[in-house]
């Protein structure tokens, strides 16, 4: 089925829609944004993790107060004589240290947790799935319910979103590993519930196709705006070994598209445009839709950016010795304030308090 929407890349989006023209950070000086306190009142990072191989990704909170994190432990760099490693998932207990709690993860990156409290992890590649599992927190259960779309198998799905229907948004896109590439487009994806009956994986549409990276995805607390993080840094397995790479167009931004009640996305919105010098990665948003971005590269530097629904910047924060961060989320009861960052490059997961409550599926 071809993509419902194709979109060439962020300046075909912006010149379709010029009449909204997107924030640039290479136009922002050092000052801080005006609502800088409001959203950080007293910013002190603390140290939840560290000692990671290289990046840590996919955070995500339950309703217990348990966070969840990722450890992508790719196959150079970090694997030893005793083979590869396979990635690993750990979980942060309510007032407690971080345990294993799946290894190997099938190579999982994105995750997220629904209001039944179930686990939904974005597999890659790299040794990994390529698939997408969800896994029942209270029973321990585990279902593969997504493997291939067209009778191929996708790339390395990388980010996850849930809305209140219980549909899953993945994008799906290739940054490392050495298994065949099989889905010749970068993509966004949605699992819609099976019917009360039904067997087997879950009923797939690709929604968004594009020949840009899109990494981070997010959806509005109200379910009616899917953001999209654009982050390519021109390179995969294929451009790493020296064969052609499935892409280098560089891009690099913030995108949302309305979504209808199905949940198929309309015309496409650029909030911010890093003119192909940074990335925009994991995300999540407040109870007031604002937005939380990891940028690890941006023309302004690497941090935290928190922009409103219609783009504008309130705030922004830098990590502890300019570290690069790479995914964001809120934890939930009393933590629900707390803001956990994971990073790239030094293997570590921070947190801080806000001025703000986090957005969960189960409120």
């Amino acid at each position: 089925m071809r993509p419902m929407i194709l979109l060439a890349g962020l300046v075909l989006a912006l010149q379709a829609h010029a009449q909204t023209a997107p924030m640039r950070l290479s136009q922002i000086g050092d000052a801080a944004p005006a609502r800088q306190q409001e959203f950080f009142p007293a910013p002190s990072f603390e140290l939840v993790h560290a000692g990671g191989c290289g990046v840590m990704e996919g955070i995500a909170s339950a309703s217990d107060g348990s966070v969840y994190f990722t450890e992508i432990t790719r196959s150079v760099g970090c694997s030893d004589a005793a083979g590869v490693q396979g990635g690993r998932i750990w979980v942060v207990p309510p007032g407690g240290t971080p345990r294993i709690f799946r290894e190997p993860s099938n190579m999982a990156a994105g995750l997220a947790i629904d209001a039944q409290d179930r686990l939904i992890a974005a597999e890659g590649a790299d040794y990994g799935g390529r698939r997408v599992s969800v896994t029942d927190l209270r029973s321990g259960s585990y279902r593969v319910v997504a493997y291939f779309h067209e009778n191929r198998q996708f790339n390395a799905p990388n980010d996850v979103a849930i809305d209140r229907a219980g549909r899953i948004f993945f994008s799906d896109l290739r940054l490392f590993g050495p298994e065949t590439i099989e889905q010749r487009i970068n993509a966004v994806y949605r699992l819609d519930p099976p019917e009360a009956n039904a067997k087997g994986l879950w009923p797939v549409s690709r929604i968004l196709g594009n020949d840009a990276k899109m990494n981070g995805i997010e959806l509005s607390p109200d379910g009616r705006t899917l953001y999209v993080g654009h982050c390519d840094p021109g390179t995969n397995a294929l451009g790493e070994q020296g064969k052609p790479a499935l892409d280098r167009t560089g891009a690099g931004g913030l995108v949302a598209y309305p979504l209808d009640a199905a949940g198929r996305p309309g015309a496409p919105r650029v909030l911010l445009d890093l003119e192909k010098a940074g990335c925009v990665d994991g995300m999540t948003t407040d109870v007031d839709g604002n937005l939380y971005l990891a940028l690890p590269s941006a023309p302004s530097g690497p941090g935290i950016y928190v922009l409103t629904p219609d783009g504008a910047l309130v705030a922004r924060l830098t990590l502890p010795n300019r570290e690069s961060p790479v995914n964001v989320g809120f934890g939930r009861g009393p933590e629900a304030g707390t803001l956990y960052v994971a990073t790239v490059g030094v293997g570590k997961v921070y947190r801080l308090r806000t001025g703000k409550v986090g957005f969960a599926p189960s409120r």
